[in-house]
This record gives structure tokens, sequence and C-alpha cells, in this order.
């Protein structure tokens, strides 16, 4: 495998997690054209000033919603991706949306570098927060998969291999995190923050909420608000750079552009298809 190839097939091996907001590191420079740039994180910690706030949203999804994404590293397009919620099940007695991400290679990496991600959460629908959490990596020749869950009664998270450490009460995950904030009311010039837990880790996430820009991809034009989760919570949230996430400022708060740079390169994420649930 050549090594632009590698580093691509990696890029796309990684963009599971920034489609579940769970981004790796720094912010690319500022785009051109149509690409909206990133507001200035330094004059936010300066100012804090909310200017206005999105009011919260009852129901900004319903049961059977998908959106189809590209993954492009740098101008190549190296595969897709898909935040879904597929159905509402029962767990423990209460309704939960099943939460799912996943991404794929083409089948032009597939030859040299076959990626299939997927992350599930079952998400409490009332409480909103998570009862269980699963991962199943397959990336090249490597393969990984774990399991957590909450158990109430003890206020632990258990894992696959038995080992459980202890959380605050109910938390959210690495994809539920995401779902949430769609929720949320959400402060222009001012942050949101909430437990999450990842890789036996539970640290406060805070998400500071931009601005607005107006952001043009194959499913539309959008008007959008931007939010910048701080990688800073342990686990898979590390604190090496920005992930900037943008969202329609409506009642749907769609996702239509997530960007990051890994080590090995700039990933974007764009909406292509919306299919509205029932």
């Amino acid at each position: 495998m050549g090594p632009v190839v590698k580093r691509v097939a990696r890029g796309l091996a990684l963009t599971a997690l920034p489609v579940a907001l769970v981004a790796l590191t720094a912010w690319p420079a500022p785009g051109r054209g149509d690409e909206p740039e990133l507001p200035d994180s330094a004059d936010f910690s300066r100012s804090q000033v909310v200017l206005d706030t999105l009011p919260a949203v009852a129901q900004p999804f319903r049961a059977g919603e998908s959106l189809r994404f590209t993954v492009q590293y740098g101008f190549i397009h190296a595969g897709s991706a898909w935040l879904e919620v597929p159905d509402v099940e029962e767990w423990n007695g209460h309704r939960a949306w099943r939460l799912v991400a996943r991404a794929e290679s083409n089948g032009f990496f597939d030859k040299v570098y076959r990626v299939r991600n997927r992350i599930e959460s079952l998400w409490d629908q009332d409480a909103r927060f998570s009862w269980r959490y699963f991962e199943d990596r397959h990336e090249g020749h490597f393969t990984a998969n774990d399991t957590m869950v909450f158990e109430p009664d003890s206020s632990r998270m258990r894992y696959k291999n038995g080992q459980s450490y202890p959380v605050p009460g109910p938390v959210q995950d690495a994809l539920s995190s995401f779902y949430l904030t769609r929720f949320r009311a959400l402060p222009i010039g001012g942050r949101i923050e909430f437990d999450y837990h990842a890789s036996r880790k539970t640290a406060p996430m805070e998400v500071r909420v931009l601005g607005r820009e107006t952001v043009k991809t194959p499913a539309g034009k959008f008007h959008c608000v931007v939010l910048e989760p701080l990688l800073n919570a342990g686990g898979i949230f590390k604190n090496k750079g920005r992930l900037v996430i943008w969202l329609t400022d409506d009642d749907r708060r769609i996702p239509v552009l997530m960007k990051s740079k890994v080590m090995i390169g700039s990933v974007k994420v764009v909406l292509q298809e919306v299919k509205d649930g029932t």
C-alpha cells in the first residue's frame, strides 16, 4: 500500500468517531469559497457574551431518521458515513432510542485497507442518558469491539470484560453526547455542559456555541449554528485539537458539516442525504 493511500485509509478509519462527535485533533486551515471559516475561539474566551439563544427542541428527530455523509480526506472521497435512529427499544423497563453511527471505505480503499466501523447507543427516550454503548471496529487487519452498560443501582458502568467504574449518575456516551446537543437550548456565544463517560473515565463535557454560519452541501443550503466540543474529557475525547460541527438552526438541528484534523491530515464529513423518521 502506498503511503498516501495508507494515510487516506487510516483517516477514514478514524471517521466513525468524528461522526459521533468524537474528534481526534486540530482544526484545519480556514476554507475558501463556500467553505465557512472557523470562529476564533480566543475571541470566545475573552468575551463570553451570549448574543441570543436557540430554544430547546422537544423532538428534533423521530425513529427512522437516517443521515448520509461523504467522508473526504483533503480532496479525496474516501468513503461514506451514516447517523441513524433505527427504532425505539425496551431496556430495563424504559423506552430507549437506538442510535447508530457507522463509517465505511469505498470500493477502491476496500482493496487496500477495508474499514467498517460501527457504534451504537441505547439512549433513554425520556431522561436522555446512556443505558448501553457498543462499538465494533474493523480497520484493515485490526479489529476491536467493546460494550459498556449503565447499572443504576450501583451508579457504575460495566464493561464487556466484567470490570466496572463509578459514574456520578446517568451520563452520556460518545454517541449520545451528540444527540443530546440536538435537544438542548444553545446560547450563541455561550456553552452547555454535561457528564460524559468513555474509556473507563468520566468528566464534564463542555460544548461551546461559537456563532452562526450558512453552509452549502449537496443536500442543500442551510443556516447553521456552529459548535465546538472541548476535547478534554479523557478517554477518546482527548485534548489534541479541535472539532467543529455545523447544526441547522431550526427545530431539526441536523448536522450538515463536521471538520477535524487528525495527525495524518484533514477530514471533512459532508451531508449528502436526509431521510426523515416517522
